[in-house]
């Protein structure tokens, strides 16, 4: 043993298995930032919060929201995008202009056929809560898959929909 202190062998051996352990550490913590944050649209119901649905998503992707408007019984596609703190409403389009559906100045809108778009919102959502109809289908769209609200939870539920980080 002396002789390896004295050799030096020792504190080489000593420094060496350290700045092993600092690169390792090092190393880990520059991976776990390289990787970008994975996003998910994650549905809840609203009183638990438990998680009923959860889809992967990415910023800039688009989910669809089709429903039957209560009021007029029109149907009525919403376009969402993801973003990093939410949801960004885009534009909704609609086939009858009716009671509780947009309208107004600083709104653009364009008619094709039958069916009217509204677009140039400014409305983020952290969380957007949907209570689901008990009379008629709701349905999000995420790429080509279909989520059906009704078959997550019975009529009258309150759900959250929200952009989760992981």
């Amino acid at each position: 043993m002396l002789y390896f202190v004295r050799s030096g062998l020792f504190q080489k051996r000593w420094l060496l298995l350290s700045l092993s352990l600092v690169l390792v550490v090092a190393g880990a913590f520059l991976l776990q930032r390289g990787h970008p944050p994975v996003y998910h649209l994650s549905i809840y119901e609203g009183r638990s919060e438990n998680l009923l649905e959860q889809r992967m998503v990415e910023p800039g992707d688009t989910i669809l929201l089709n429903y039957i408007h209560s009021a007029d019984q029109t149907p009525v596609s919403a376009v969402f995008e993801i973003h990093e703190g939410g949801l960004t409403l885009v534009e909704e389009k609609y086939s009858w202009y009716g009671a509780g559906l947009e309208s107004g100045a600083g709104y653009d809108f364009s008619f094709q056929g039958e069916e009217v778009t509204v677009s140039g919102y400014e409305r983020s959502f952290e969380e957007l809560p949907l209570r689901v109809a008990r009379t008629v289908n709701q349905e999000v769209y995420i790429d080509d898959q279909v989520i059906s609200l009704q078959k997550l939870a019975p009529g009258g539920t309150l759900l959250i929909l929200r952009v989760d980080e992981k």
